[in-house]
């Protein structure tokens, strides 16, 4: 007789982002939107057009611009040579106009930063085609800092939408 034992393998790891998937509800979550947690120089922009599922319709779009998250406990705690896993989502936004329209080509770079805005870890991510796409990355911290936030800039001024970002510790 055969028997087979199946262990489900399970991530104890906290989000160390807040509201990764800009989907916070103000009727549910008082004082919430979809932009909690988010800031930038420029009005934070989110849409629900061509969403990655009707289950998650609500996403962000940079263009040349930084976005910044506070993280869930609104900093992020980073331990020096400490790893830390990243996923996101990310989708290359066509121009209206076919004049104004790249290659569908867009870079972004990633980084937690600390209270000067000095990068502690850094990842640099190539958008191609025009489809959603998943990444997943991995930081080392480079330096100890209680009080880190995420950054995600975006380089030219093709538009990417970005949803579903996480970061937890490896």
């Amino acid at each position: 007789m055969l028997i087979m034992v199946f262990t489900a393998v399970t991530s104890n790891a906290q989000e160390l982002i807040k509201n990764g998937d800009f989907e916070l509800n103000p009727r549910v979550e008082q004082g919430t939107s979809a932009t909690t947690g988010w800031d930038s120089r420029k009005p934070v922009v989110v849409t629900h057009v061509d969403p990655i599922s009707s289950d998650n319709p609500h996403y962000a779009v940079i263009c040349c611009d930084t976005l910044y998250n506070e993280g869930a406990d609104g900093a992020i705690d980073m331990t020096d040579g400490t790893k830390y896993d990243l996923s996101i989502a990310l989708r290359n936004i066509p121009a209206i106009k076919a004049e104004n329209r790249t290659e569908g080509n867009k870079l972004i770079i990633i980084q937690l930063i600390d209270e000067q805005c000095k990068p502690i870890a850094e990842t640099t991510i190539r958008v191609k085609g025009q489809g959603w796409q998943q990444f997943n990355k991995q930081f080392t911290a480079s330096a100890t800092c209680a009080k880190a936030r995420l950054a995600i800039i975006g380089l030219g001024c093709a538009k990417i939408a970005i949803d579903n970002v996480s970061i937890k510790k490896h």
